[in-house]
């Protein structure tokens, strides 16, 4: 089978499925190799040893179809460990309801998530609110540093006070996939500095209530974007 997309060698651990404990309806992103597209889908269950039961893909409200000996690459949020390892497909049952059995992995591979990890980058964003503030909306701004609990921003426009909640929405490049997010987020501080093309503002935000998908997106993307 392909290779999975790459973790930092020097942080790998190495974990068996069943030791992660993890509950029916946990989430799972999966990866085909051809076409490459990433879907969530739902664990049903699994035997040891023998396979993992998930629900099936789904794209635009209808269901994917996945071939038997389809090569996956599945990565999942486990506490505050990314894990990801790679399966096949073994069977699809559509009875009572579509749902896939996966070659149960020999080995996982985790790498534990740290809060303090922190990136910088360059990634444009639109900044948009919720609140009645004259002026339009969304705005542009650049992040300039990232963490999976927040970002720092750089913009030429005002995006709101200490305390107000935005919403950023941008693209990242995670394991070779554009992926846009949306992430409600709530301004911790604002600088404001002058420089010889006007105002500038620095603002720090601090993401709101992700969902594990979206931690999973930001934890890949900085590990794979450390220096």
């Amino acid at each position: 089978m392909g290779e999975v997309s790459s973790l930092p060698e020097q942080k790998e651990q190495s974990e068996n499925f069943a030791d992660l404990s993890l509950t029916i309806g946990s989430i799972l992103t999966i990866e085909t190799i051809s076409p490459v597209r990433k879907y969530p889908v739902h664990l049903l269950g699994y035997s040891e040893n023998r396979s993992i039961l998930v629900s099936s893909p789904l794209r635009e409200g209808k269901e994917v179809l996945l071939d038997k000996n389809s090569v996956l690459a599945v990565r999942l949020l486990v506490g505050k460990k990314v894990c990801a390892f790679e399966t096949k497909v073994l069977y699809r049952s559509i009875q009572p309801y579509t749902y896939y059995h996966l070659a149960y992995p020999e080995v996982i591979t985790a790498l534990q998530v740290r809060n303090s990890e922190r990136v910088d980058t360059l990634i444009e964003t639109d900044v948009d609110s919720d609140f009645d503030i004259i002026g339009d909306w969304p705005r542009a701004a650049q992040i300039n540093n990232i963490s999976k609990s927040g970002a720092r921003m750089v913009s030429q426009r005002r995006l709101g006070e200490k305390g107000q909640e935005v919403l950023l929405q941008f693209e990242v490049t995670v394991s070779g996939i554009d992926k846009r997010v949306c992430l409600p987020s709530i301004i911790r501080n604002v600088e404001k500095n002058e420089t010889d093309e006007g105002e500038q503002y620095i603002i720090g935000v601090q993401f709101l209530d992700l969902t594990d998908e979206e931690t999973l997106t930001l934890s890949t993307y900085i590990y794979e974007n450390e220096k």
